[in-house]
């Protein structure tokens, strides 16, 4: 019986690696068939089709098992290490009644033009806890991973030189008309910049940390993708992005460290932070971009305009917030709750066009407004469970290593972030599988 479960059991995780690939590869390097332009929309196909499957199909297989294979499903004590699989759980359920007591609620049900409605954040949290469960990360799944972020580079490379390969600009547009003859930066398979770079924050660490953490010499080809990955963002220069880099980075090597090793690199790293708290808010002034609006709001000087509009952004959704603060407005509602808007001039038209704000451009404070104060709780809690875990295991776990890392990022450029189907299902993919080390899953050759 105990060898008839273990195969059973097999047969689940096989799936599970099987969707990991999905999402790595084929997920990520799908352009769509309509250009940017519907590039979400055909994000959102693709999306609905793979996490679809792997939910519906691996429940039924799951009850077929139990059922009929004589696979108990699992019973035992719950225990700390289930946290966030017990938070997250409560994340969807106050999810579900927001999205039901919603005066949107046909909006809320699917969402709005992101598609991050309850049936979008469902499959984040159903797959999420299948692969809780289920997963069972192996370094092949880094070398695919690795393959996909490659060519999204490779094409991202082509586009920063004036080309249009695949036909994803408009006719007649490049890159380098984004801002001026259209709204927004796109790059890649993946679309707006800002998503671009949430991307490139999982992928990095991973590059990284495994090429520090894992023995076999083929752990060098990772240099490829985090090269060209390091390459992109800065190029691209997403300030939200780099940011969760260079902190994630630096909050990271503690972590991932020796234990006899820890308190040296915590200390050294803690001297860096007090040094650029200090640096930025004695000298930033003086320097241009992020650093001087980062000084002034160090100095209790705020502008709207700071962060690209984020100031502005997150004041009008805070007052928003004030109308239904337990359980929100439902999923992908703002943009029928304020009236906050951009302004920019088409030169190319000769018009001034408005665009409307229907994100909070910081995933907390989206959640809030969308989803209320119970979700996020939720929400962070599970956050900081799957943080002391990732602490705990670290050291000599390199799944933990590695996927905490890519967490750490993700979730550092989310203060300034979108939450968009086209990439955060690779934030809930790392988390999995973080949680999924503390079952004893390690990377294997």
């Amino acid at each position: 019986m105990a060898k008839r479960a273990g195969q059973s059991l097999s047969i689940l995780g096989r799936i599970s690696d099987l969707y990991l690939a999905c999402m790595a590869f084929l997920f990520l390097l799908w352009p769509g068939l309509g250009g940017y332009e519907h590039l979400t929309q055909q994000k959102a196909a693709a999306f609905f089709l793979f996490s679809g499957l792997y939910l519906g199909g691996t429940v039924l297989l799951r009850l077929e098992l139990a059922l009929v294979g004589g696979t108990p499903l699992r019973r035992g004590s719950l225990t700390a290490r289930h946290l966030p699989q017990l938070l997250m759980a409560a994340y969807w359920l106050f999810t579900a009644l927001s999205t039901l007591l919603s005066p949107y609620r046909d909006t809320a049900f699917l969402g709005s033009g992101r598609y991050e409605g309850f049936v979008t954040l469902s499959l984040y949290c159903g797959c999420f806890l299948l692969l809780c469960a289920y997963a069972r990360p192996a370094a092949w799944l880094l070398g695919v991973f690795g393959v996909g972020v490659s060519l999204n580079c490779l094409l991202s490379l082509l586009q920063l030189t004036g080309a249009n390969p695949l036909n994803l600009y408009p006719a007649g547009m490049t890159y380098f008309d984004g801002n001026v003859l259209y709204a927004g930066q796109f790059l890649g398979t993946v679309g707006n910049v800002d998503l671009l770079s949430a991307l490139l924050c999982v992928a990095i660490p991973v590059c990284w940390i495994a090429i520090v953490r894992l023995e076999d010499t083929k752990r060098f080809l990772l240099l490829i993708p985090l090269a060209l990955s390091l390459f992109v963002l800065f190029r691209a220069y997403v300030e939200g992005g780099i940011l969760g880099i260079l902190a994630g980075t630096l909050l990271t090597v503690p972590v991932i460290a020796k234990r006899g090793q820890r308190k040296k690199f915590t200390l050294g790293a803690a001297a860096v932070i007090v040094l650029c708290f200090v640096g930025v808010y004695a000298f930033g002034s003086r320097m241009g971009g992020f650093l001087y609006e980062a000084s002034e709001l160090l100095h209790g000087n705020a502008d709207d305009s700071f962060g690209s509009g984020r100031i502005y952004i997150w004041r009008n959704v805070l007052e928003v917030v004030k109308e239904r603060p337990l359980l929100g407005g439902g999923p992908d509602t703002l943009g029928l709750r304020t009236d906050a808007a951009f302004e920019r001039y088409d030169e190319a038209l000769g018009i001034l066009i408005r665009s409307k704000v229907d994100t909070a451009h910081n995933e907390y404070l989206n959640i809030l407004v969308n989803q209320g104060l119970f979700a996020l709780i939720a929400y962070l809690g599970a956050l900081v469970f799957a943080a002391l875990q990732w602490i705990r295991t670290a050291p000599e776990n390199t799944t933990a290593a590695i996927c905490g890392g890519a967490v750490l990022a993700y979730c550092i450029q989310a203060f300034f972030g979108i939450s968009s189907l086209i990439t955060a299902p690779y934030f809930w993919l790392a988390l999995a599988c973080l949680i999924a080390a503390g079952r004893g899953n390690r990377y294997s050759r």
